[in-house]
């Protein structure tokens, strides 16, 4: 079991804006500090501008992006320039990394044919620059920044993997080495449901056979009270409506097992965080505005969720580990955290880890 950390050019984890990708030396030594003997495991998630757009819909690689920096620092190899100290981290045994595609300000449905554009071209520079870093996987969205509640839900779907089959011709072109992933999103952005998530994954995965899965469960929580919230006006839009109106605990159960059944591969990685009400991408086991040093994580304490309210995170990690402890498999996590300070993240990280191995050696006793 992995329990990494989101990181982003977009966060501000330290007093001041972060300068990533040259402050990751930063925050690789405090990991190091705060995580002895821990391996490392970071997802980062650009958004940074890649690309310059030119007149006539034409792009090139924005020269300037040091994401790109980094990129080719590391396929140089070059250990004497002003990212060495981060090539040298990431060049350890055991570090793991993943790249997620940038998504703020990019929209593949917008009738813009430049926004379109921009978003595929940018994508495409995500999908080089995780090559070059020699990141694990890269983790795509079908649909990016923008809601669309009233244009037909299966039109949509159909724009994006229309997009995601160029992405994937592209992949072939580069063969870039990562694993690429297809993430659940946030109704009404898709997939958004277990039946949604099967369906999708099956027609991508015609484009691009090494496909795996990236279950974000906050998103599916999140999916989940926005479509009740709204269910008068979504009865022929969303197909599994009965199966949401349950708790949440056995609908995740239900979606490991469709993913499954009928997908031919379980959850590659997990996406988790804290979800309060609207809130996604809190610390996990606490409620808004605690903090890991001062307030004590409720792990364990399952009869203390309000259902209605929050996700129950002791439920839904043993939901997630009996699945995998019955597949034999490994399961990696990535806790997307918002507003914190890093230290916060490198400690609730520290908890979960010890959590996770706690309640799996507890189920494989039973």
């Amino acid at each position: 079991m992995k329990v990494g950390l989101a990181l982003s050019d977009a966060g501000f984890y330290r007093p001041g804006q972060s300068m990533m990708p040259k402050d990751l030396d930063f925050y690789f030594r405090l990991a190091e500090k705060r995580l002895p003997g821990q391996e490392p495991f970071f997802e980062f998630q650009p958004e940074a501008s890649w690309i310059l757009e030119e007149p006539g819909h034409f792009f090139a690689p924005d020269k300037k992006n040091k994401w790109l920096e980094l990129g080719r620092a590391m396929r140089r190899n070059d250990l004497q320039g002003p990212y060495a100290p981060v090539l040298s981290y990431m060049s350890r045994q055991g570090s793991r990394f993943g790249v997620h595609q940038s998504i703020r300000d990019m929209d593949i449905l917008s009738e813009d044919i430049s926004v379109q554009l921009r978003t595929l071209e940018s994508a495409k520079q995500g999908m080089l620059f995780a090559g070059q870093i020699r990141a694990e996987y890269f983790v795509f969205h079908l649909a990016q920044s923008v809601d669309y509640w009233d244009w037909d839900r299966r039109e949509q779907m159909d724009v994006a993997v229309r997009a995601f089959q160029e992405m994937a011709d592209f992949y072939h072109q580069c063969a870039p080495g990562f694993i690429p992933l297809l993430e659940n999103l946030e109704f009404p952005k898709f997939p958004a449901t277990a039946a949604e998530i099967v369906n999708l994954f099956k027609r991508c995965r015609e484009f691009l056979p090494g496909l795996g899965l990236c279950l974000d469960v906050p998103h599916l929580w999140h999916s989940r009270a926005l479509i009740l919230e709204n269910r008068k006006k979504l009865s022929r839009e969303v197909s599994d409506l009965s199966l949401l109106k349950g708790d949440f605990l056995p609908y995740l159960e239900h979606t490991l097992s469709h993913i499954a059944a009928q997908c031919g591969a379980g959850v590659y990685l997990y996406h988790m965080g804290g979800c309060y009400e609207h809130e996604t991408h809190e610390i996990p086991g606490l409620l808004p505005g605690e903090d890991p040093f001062r307030h004590h994580l409720r792990l364990d304490e399952t009869d203390i969720y309000d259902p209605e309210l929050e996700l129950d995170y002791p439920g839904a990690i043993n939901t997630i580990l009996r699945h995998h402890l019955r597949e034999v498999r490994e399961l990696l996590m990535v806790l997307e955290i918002h507003n914190r300070s890093f230290e916060e993240m490198l400690e609730v990280s520290r908890q979960i880890t010890r959590d996770l191995h706690d309640k799996a050696a507890r189920l494989i006793t039973l």
